[in-house]
């Protein structure tokens, strides 16, 4: 540990210097697939071959494209919740063991 030289985010990209500040944009995306996840399990208990996650998820992302109404705002259209960290949190919190445990019943 200790003080590094430089803030986490603004570590050069690996094949380019300019290119870092797209770490802040993998972030975001992270938080995102996990805050989506998180919906989708408590709306339907479910995600794996679920029918209904599609078409939701076309109406809400990829219809959308790039522009309005922006990333942030088609996270909270779908998922009723502004974007926060706090699904990614806890699943990088549970235990390794229960992380295995969860993911064999949803393969079963």
């Amino acid at each position: 540990g200790g003080l590094a030289a430089r803030p986490l985010l603004s570590v050069p990209h690996i094949t380019s210097d300019e290119s870092s500040c797209y770490y802040h944009g993998y972030v975001f995306a992270e938080m995102a697939v996990h805050q989506s996840r998180a919906h989708f399990h408590g709306k339907y208990g479910v995600i794996v071959d679920n029918p209904k996650i599609g078409p939701e998820m076309l109406e809400s992302f990829w219809l959308q494209g790039s522009g309005e109404p922006g990333f942030l705002k088609m996270v909270q259209d779908l998922t009723g919740k502004p974007l926060t960290h706090d699904a990614w949190v806890a699943e990088l919190s549970k235990p390794t063991e229960d992380v295995v445990k969860d993911e064999k019943e949803e393969d079963a």
